[in-house]
């Protein structure tokens, strides 16, 4: 019994320390999305941050992590 009180206590305190985390974060701090090359290409010049290009297709749409 004492190893599931025990095991239960740990799950709490990571949730709860979770939580509590998520509150912390900065604002606008999360993935900028841009819907033309050149919006990107310009706020990546204006912040010194790189882009990452994700492309897809309608035919990838069996490609797992695509769609």
């Amino acid at each position: 019994m004492t190893r599931h009180r025990l095991i239960i206590l740990i799950l709490a305190a990571t949730l709860v320390g979770g939580y509590s985390r998520a509150d912390e974060e900065e604002p606008g701090g999360g993935i900028a999305w841009f819907g033309t090359w050149e919006g990107a290409r310009k706020e990546a010049k204006r912040s010194g941050k790189p882009i990452l290009l994700l492309s897809g297709a309608p035919q990838c749409a069996g490609v797992p992590g695509m769609w």
